[in-house]
């Protein structure tokens, strides 16, 4: 387009020159050589005044600082505060943006979104990407320090002894207990044989204050006897007690555990060593060690099923989306609070944050240098600013020959 500018211009220069060859003489009917003279010669006035006029805005003409010229270069600064400001109060306006805000509704647009089967799988996706992105990121010590602060936190909140209380209650109104009192009783009947020796030193000390002599008087063996017997009369006590429903062991066992919880609720000073003992486990280091261990295996065991496509947990996450899917499309209530909420959100960072788009477009402006404004400026504008020069000649001559013609 420059060229074909410039080549307006010369080929006036040349009509120029020819016709002051001929000047007076008639060309065609009542045009004559005097006419296209005055024309050619108008003409190169308008275009190299458009031409200078076009060229001053980005810079010297001909490279000559002429007063007012390269004006874009030289008022870069005051140019990205002007366009700062036009698109911050004017074009990008709070006023605007709330108004397209409002006509636009996020929640019906994920519905239609969420209606292809693909676009939930692909969602799932993203959900399962950005959790695994977000436990990685994690740091482990700082996690496993979290957790065991807020269990340690919950556990020293609970009162110890009511919660044994309520538990123990439970059971009983459960009848839970029982199955607990047959594995006691089962657990005790196979213990025993490996305390013989605790038996035999009870038959004996009992032989001995039964009897003067008795440590001389009953031989090993009968003491020996003694201790099996009594043995398996012990085992043979348990393990009829955990066949029999109704074996007074069992009643007064179930009678402890009842004296157990009244005292629990009751008793001050067992409350209080109940607390010590749970002070005590929570300061623990085993209590730390635990949590560590339990925040390891599950950060791996999850991740192992983020990343498995036919994975409980991708199942989880896909069924939630389904979910999502069918409220948004079947609950205009959801759908309208959602938009709601948004656009509060959005409205409210905007009136917070709206003077960064005006800093935006100065910062961007400001950091190009006025060569670089001009350049992209004339790019952009292109086509029409020699279309300026076209029009100038044109123009131009038109009026020379008007003026011509008047004289």
């Amino acid at each position: 387009m420059k060229l074909i500018a410039t080549g307006a211009f010369l080929l006036m220069a040349i009509l120029f020159i020819i016709s002051l060859q001929y000047e007076g003489e008639g060309l065609l009917w009542v045009v004559r050589w005097d006419h296209l003279n005055a024309f050619a010669e108008a003409a190169m006035i308008g275009a190299l005044a458009d031409w200078f006029a076009v060229v001053a805005l980005f810079r010297h003409p001909l490279g000559i600082p002429i007063w007012h010229t390269a004006i874009i270069p030289k008022r870069k600064d005051e140019i990205g505060r002007n366009l700062a400001n036009f698109v911050e109060t004017r074009l990008l306006s709070v006023e605007n943006l709330s108004c397209e805000i409002e006509r636009f509704s996020a929640a019906k647009a994920a519905a239609s979104w969420l209606e292809s089967k693909e676009n939930r799988g692909q969602t799932t996706d993203w959900l399962a990407d950005g959790l695994t992105t977000l436990i990685r990121g994690f740091d482990d010590d700082q996690m496993r320090g979290i957790i065991g602060d807020i269990l340690a936190r919950r556990l020293n909140s609970l009162d110890g002894a009511s919660l044994l209380s309520g538990g123990l209650t439970m059971l009983v109104e459960s009848g839970r207990h029982d199955q607990l009192v047959d594995t006691g009783l089962h657990r005790i009947a196979e213990w025993l044989p490996s305390r013989r020796e605790t038996v035999r030193e009870f038959v004996q000390g009992t032989a001995k204050r039964t009897l003067k002599w008795g440590n001389v008087l009953v031989p090993d063996r009968i003491i020996d006897g003694a201790t099996d017997r009594t043995l398996e009369a012990l085992i043979q006590v348990f393990l009829e007690a955990a066949r029999d429903p109704k074996h007074p062991l069992r009643a007064d066992i179930a009678e402890r555990i009842l004296e157990w919880i009244d005292r629990l609720n009751t008793d001050q000073e067992l409350k209080g060593k109940i607390d010590e003992w749970k002070a005590e486990a929570i300061d623990s280091p085993k209590l730390r060690e635990t949590v560590a261990r339990l925040w390891e295996e599950g950060k791996e065991k999850l991740l192992e099923e983020l990343a498995e496509p036919d994975s409980t947990t991708r199942g989880y996450i896909s069924h939630a989306v389904d979910r999502l899917a069918e409220k948004l499309r079947d609950d205009n209530d959801l759908r309208t609070q959602l938009d709601e909420r948004l656009r509060s959100v959005v409205i409210t960072f905007l009136n917070n944050h709206h003077g960064e788009i005006g800093a935006l477009v100065q910062r961007t402006v400001d950091s190009w240098d006025g060569e670089r404004l001009a350049r992209e400026m004339e790019l952009n504008l292109g086509k029409d600013l020699q279309f300026i020069r076209l029009n100038g000649t044109f123009i131009g001559g038109m009026v020379g020959l008007i003026i011509h013609l008047l004289k």
